[in-house]
């Protein structure tokens, strides 16, 4: 899965500060988008195989010899084409990251887990270079502190920052209502909140609910029911 393990230098492209509704709780969010330009290598920070998908070697085709042990560059588009910008993963979005951001202060740092990852793109162009996207989103109580909301808010103003992005052993899906640092209301849990405890209008024999002991209808229940010997 795409992630930044060392730290690497991006370009802020949005940042929508925000809030959330959770119950009767508004709490703060912000959204970071991001792009990351560079040589086809970047491919594999997606996939490994991505970059031989797109890109070729022209002049290999054309009978130029490979050296040994060297890497070979693709540098023009296998399908030049097709389009040229892809949206990988479609609209999921993943949580569980770990989103590290240095701004400049020794010891001062962002350092944000359980962070979202959602709207990963890619663009291939002639050459051999690439273009990837994506969006970070974070609405952990970190966000409480009014001059790191400050600081997050107009980082698209300051260009390039340099991040880490880490990706979780396990991926998960960012559900709707997603809380970061939080687990997920259990879908039972969620729906008896909205409606109640259907408890309270089961019972294990519903002739006792609908007629009452001593009833004719009781009674008449009771007649139906099969023997037991």
């Amino acid at each position: 899965m795409f992630q930044l393990e060392k730290p690497t230098t991006v370009t802020i492209t949005n940042a929508n500060p925000r809030r959330e509704l959770h119950g009767e709780e508004k709490v703060r969010a912000i959204d970071l988008t991001f792009s990351l330009t560079g040589e086809n290598t970047l491919l594999d920070l997606i996939e490994p195989g991505l970059r031989e998908h797109h890109y070729c070697n022209n002049a290999l085709k054309a009978g130029q010899e490979a050296l040994p042990d060297v890497v070979i560059p693709l540098p023009n588009l296998r399908f030049p084409k097709l389009p040229t910008t892809f949206k990988y993963g479609g609209s999921e979005k993943l949580r569980g990251f770990r989103f590290v951001w240095d701004y400049g202060i020794e010891e001062a740092h962002v350092d944000f887990t359980d962070v979202v990852l959602a709207n990963l793109s890619y663009e291939v162009m002639e050459g051999g270079s690439c273009k990837i996207q994506a969006t970070i989103q974070y609405n952990g109580d970190d966000l409480s502190d009014n001059d790191l909301y400050g600081e997050l808010s107009g980082l698209a103003s300051e260009g390039e920052i340099s991040i880490k992005l880490l990706a979780p052993p396990e991926l998960m899906v960012a559900k709707k209502g997603y809380r970061a640092g939080r687990t997920d209301t259990p879908q039972r849990e969620q729906q008896e909140a909205d409606v109640g405890d259907p408890g309270l209008f089961e019972s294990d024999d519903d002739d006792d609910v609908l007629h009452p002991e001593g009833s004719p209808e009781a009674a008449l229940a009771n007649t139906q029911k099969p023997r037991v010997h």
